[in-house]
């Protein structure tokens, strides 16, 4: 969770595609968080991105991981 600039709805699939930058002059690879979701796809599992305020996605985000854990 972080109280950044937020993501736009349109772009929420998007950040998790490699290469993906919203920006151009923004330094790096745009790998980080595509290879996050190959980690917790590896593991069955889930990962999205939603407004830390309902309706608001100015105020932040709050990143969501879902992995099954089985005894």
């Amino acid at each position: 969770m972080d109280n950044g600039i937020g993501i736009p709805d349109e772009s929420k699939e998007l950040i998790f595609e490699k290469g993906y930058k919203k920006d151009t002059k923004i330094r790096g690879m745009g790998i980080g968080l595509s290879l996050v979701k190959k980690i917790v796809e590896s593991f069955q599992g889930e990962i999205w991105v939603q407004n830390r305020i309902k309706d608001d996605y100015s105020k932040g985000s709050n990143f969501v991981i879902l992995i099954l854990v089985l005894d």
